[in-house]
């Protein structure tokens, strides 16, 4: 009898520390490397999500604070802020790389852009060599663009000199900013200037096999693109002449005194038409970008603001 009993307990003891040790690898290890699996194949999938994850987490919280929001929405948003504490009470290695690769997507996507997005999924998609292949076929589609050129800027670097930095962040901070918030996407900033787009999507665009050209089908969703490039347009305008920040540089004692009744302004310029989007350089530095004259015609149409003393160009294209 004794014997048996002896038995039972050594199995029961077994079979306990078996189950304990399962759980726990399966809590401590298994359960973040398949987490991590996951988020990598979301980044592989969809590089922008990694970026735009703390941007939806703000809104939600912002959601919250409305009069009615929806019960649906505010289960979630109370489900994400338990789990987001249960993190922080877990402190180990597989939550920090966890974090990583997340931080590590979304500097990917500010670096490359929406226009370098397919070059981070075409190298993630289950490739099986660890080389890196940035020289990936350009894409032909239709784009509005927007080009914005901040006045005067050669004499405000020579008085702001080391502040010249912080001065076009500043711009550039609500330039992004109210672009973004209206469906476009920072692309390039070349010293005092910005590349902004707004992308249309391919069930808007009429492609012709016989002479290759595309064609943007007039709908609801392509006017209210149009309409949206151009009210953020608008926006920037008024966003630069209220910003507290640009304040200081209208009172600036240097500025005002190379040019007289100084203020921060900018030159704008929009255009609708095909481009090429891809990357551009070598195996040393890559470039994503749109090459096509559609993009010089935008910075044409900024240029003729100045000989028309106006603000804002747009062309017949975007305008129809």
């Amino acid at each position: 009898m004794m014997g048996i009993i002896q038995t039972f307990m050594v199995c029961f003891v077994l079979s306990a520390g078996a189950g304990m040790f399962s759980k726990l690898s399966n809590e401590l290890v298994i359960g973040p490397i398949e987490k991590m699996i996951a988020k990598v194949n979301n980044i592989s999938k969809d590089p922008l999500k990694a970026a735009n994850e703390e941007e939806e987490r703000v809104l939600l919280e912002e959601y919250e604070q409305q009069d009615n929001p929806d019960d649906g929405v505010l289960k979630k948003l109370r489900q994400d802020k338990k789990d987001d504490s249960k993190k922080q009470a877990q402190v180990m290695e597989t939550l920090m790389i966890e974090q990583t690769l997340y931080k590590i997507g979304g500097l990917l996507a500010l670096v490359y852009g929406e226009a370098g997005s397919r070059i981070i999924a075409k190298n993630m998609e289950g490739s099986k060599s660890n080389e890196i292949n940035p020289m990936l076929p350009g894409e032909k589609s239709m784009f509005i663009f927007g080009f914005c050129d901040i006045r005067n800027f050669t004499d405000s670097t020579e008085v702001l000199e080391e502040g010249v930095m912080l001065f076009v962040n500043e711009i550039g901070d609500i330039v992004h900013t109210i672009v973004n918030s209206y469906s476009g996407a920072a692309n390039k900033n070349v010293g005092d200037a910005f590349l902004l787009v707004w992308k249309f999507h391919k069930d808007d665009i009429l492609h012709n096999p016989l002479t290759d050209e595309l064609q943007i089908i007039k709908s609801n969703r392509v006017a209210q693109l149009a309409d949206m490039s151009f009210v953020s347009f608008l926006l920037l305008i008024s966003g630069i002449k209220k910003s507290r920040k640009l304040l200081k540089y209208k009172n600036h004692e240097g500025l005002n005194k190379r040019m007289p009744g100084y203020e921060v302004s900018l030159g704008l310029g929009m255009h609708l038409g095909y481009a090429i989007e891809g990357p551009i350089g070598s195996y040393y530095k890559i470039d994503p970008t749109y090459l096509s004259a559609n993009v010089r015609m935008c910075e044409r149409m900024e240029c003729a603001t100045k000989h028309f003393a106006v603000p804002i160009m747009i062309t017949g294209d975007l305008y129809d």
